[in-house]
């Protein structure tokens, strides 16, 4: 019964979006709160299949199936990130009270917690039971004695108890004297960190009103499996999969050393990088001790169990940096919080061309510079760009995904690297595009003309073919030809000629069809926004390859 509640609330988000689907979903939730278990796991496979459904776009497409209040959150989290332009972030927080856990004294956070003079790092972290907070709390155990020795007061203010904090500590190894509790996320909510699903201020927020029945343990079901939490299940994914750019977790005297596993993986599957398991792995270990403390370290409401954190970079008491944790998994890395804290200028912008040379050849600049840099070349007067400069062969690294986000350098972007081999080519010589996925022996690929304008540096394209290779077999090919693009091409030749008519037929304007306006090109990198209003980035690697070249 409870398996086809799921299913026809899965069509009705795929049909009728997702606040038509969530009703049927608040039946199955309503049923399950009074004891009953049904078929769950089947029901919620359809849902998450038809979310994607609801949500499946190009990578530079326009947005299909993201609701009004998804909207409105993310406008809100970007807002948030530069409100401290407007009111300082310590002057908001300052009165609000919390709990010092080495003596379980309350303080208010003016009062030295995060002090208004020299740079202070300060980590708002979730509840004391959430993957984020000891993820984050571990990994930045081994930078303390570091970040003391430049000057740096480190701070961490959880969601939860004093005895929830003090067992934190001691499963993390956080160091206590650095760690405060807030047991209402009074913190949190002053300085306006994403409140998590089904709460004023978050996606759903209806829910809390008309709906008060969910609790907050329902709510972060719906979050784990990536509903109204952006960004989680790339980051879930990206656990078992691993990555060749990022450093490996368990390193020999780390906090987060295991040596059984380290040794173990370092005979499997080498060492020097990020290995498929390892992050899963990690997390595996953490679930079973957050599970098996559930009830001592979570928070005695169940709707904190969903509110987001962030962090901050004070210099002088003014927020010099802040990242606003958008999801589950949203968190801050370590990494890039030391980087910031002890950097000469925490809120000076990243350079733009070194940023994205970075990415392009190793993957390791941080996703919100890469977004701040593109964002940024794109609203130069002067752009880098030339025609001749797009002819090549390009690898996506970036994409913001198929949102329409806005080009404010001051604004969280987000976005992420791009974890499949997706190639487009582009030659201006015959004037064809080549777009392709490939993965070992399949390539599946796309050819078409396209018209470079030069005066709008956008590149317009169509596609008229769609091919199939599977190793040396292949490709298989279709014309796909709609013949809307003879528009296009008159438009051109009537803007190139000069003429004010064209005789037959309809001209498209610019833009009409797909396109790519590029803000940066070299012979390293090309950077562009497309027509949806996502923002990319390729990495050049070769020379182009069109149905022209065979």
């Amino acid at each position: 019964r409870f398996g086809g509640i799921c299913r026809r609330g899965a069509r009705a988000i795929a049909t009728g979006g997702r606040r038509t689907g969530a009703a049927y979903f608040l039946s199955f939730i309503r049923a399950r709160a009074r004891g009953r278990e049904g078929c769950v796991g089947r029901g919620m496979a359809h849902a998450m299949r038809a979310l994607a459904r609801a949500e499946v776009t190009t990578s530079m497409g326009r947005v299909r199936g993201t609701s009004p209040a998804v909207r409105a959150m993310r406008a809100r989290a970007r807002a948030n990130a530069s409100a401290t332009t407007a009111v300082e972030a310590l002057e908001v927080v300052g009165d609000v009270e919390v709990i010092r856990v080495s003596d379980g004294v309350a303080t208010c956070v003016k009062d030295g917690v995060i002090p208004n003079r020299g740079r202070a790092l300060a980590c708002f972290l979730t509840q004391f039971g959430d993957f984020d907070s000891w993820e984050l709390a571990q990994t930045l155990v081994d930078d303390m004695e570091r970040l003391k020795g430049e000057g740096v007061t480190v701070v961490a203010i959880g969601i939860g108890s004093v005895e929830a904090a003090r067992s934190f500590a001691k499963r993390t190894r956080f160091p206590i004297e650095n760690l405060y509790a807030d047991p209402e996320a009074k913190t949190h909510a002053a300085l306006g960190f994403a409140p998590g699903l089904g709460r004023k201020g978050g996606a759903f927020e209806w829910i809390e009103d008309k709906a008060p029945f969910v609790n907050g343990y329902a709510k972060l079901l719906l979050m784990c499996a990536g509903i109204g939490s952006p960004g989680t299940l790339p980051a879930v994914f990206g656990g078992y999969f691993g990555s060749k750019d990022k450093d490996q977790i368990f390193v020999e005297g780390s906090n987060l050393d295991v040596p059984a596993i380290r040794k173990a993986m370092k005979l499997t599957l080498g060492e020097g990088y990020l290995r498929p398991f390892e992050l899963a792995t990690l997390r595996l270990n953490n679930m079973v001790e957050i599970l098996n403390n559930w009830e001592e370290l979570t928070p005695k409401d169940s709707n904190l169990l969903i509110q987001r954190g962030g962090a901050i970079v004070f210099d002088d008491g003014k927020a010099a940096f802040r990242h606003d944790d958008q999801g589950i998994l949203g968190y801050c890395p370590a990494a890039r919080l030391v980087d910031k804290a002890l950097s000469e200028d925490p809120a000076a912008p990243p350079d733009a061309v070194e940023t994205l040379h970075l990415a392009a050849a190793t993957r390791k600049a941080y996703v919100d510079d890469i977004y701040t840099s593109i964002s940024a070349l794109e609203k130069a007067k002067e752009k880098n760009v030339a025609g001749e400069d797009l002819t090549g062969k390009w690898r996506l690294i970036y994409t913001t995904g198929t949102k329409k986000v806005a080009a404010n350098v001051n604004k969280t972007g987000g976005g992420s690297y791009f974890p499949i081999p997706a190639v487009q080519s582009f030659d201006l010589n015959s004037g064809r595009i080549r777009n392709g996925i490939y993965l070992g022996p399949i390539k599946f690929f796309f050819d078409g003309p396209f018209i470079w304008r030069e005066k709008l540096n956008m590149l317009e394209f169509t596609f008229t073919r769609v091919s199939l290779a599977l190793g040396s077999a292949g490709p298989w090919s279709k014309d796909i030809d709609d013949g809307k693009w003879d528009a296009v091409k008159m438009a051109e030749q009537s803007a190139s000629s000069g003429q004010g008519n064209v005789e037959k037929g309809k001209a498209s304007k610019p833009g009409a069809n797909p396109f790519f306006k590029f803000v940066y090109a070299d012979d390293k990198c090309i950077a562009a926004r497309g027509r949806g209003g996502g923002l990319a980035l390729w990495a050049r690697v070769g020379e182009p390859e069109t149905d022209a070249q065979e």
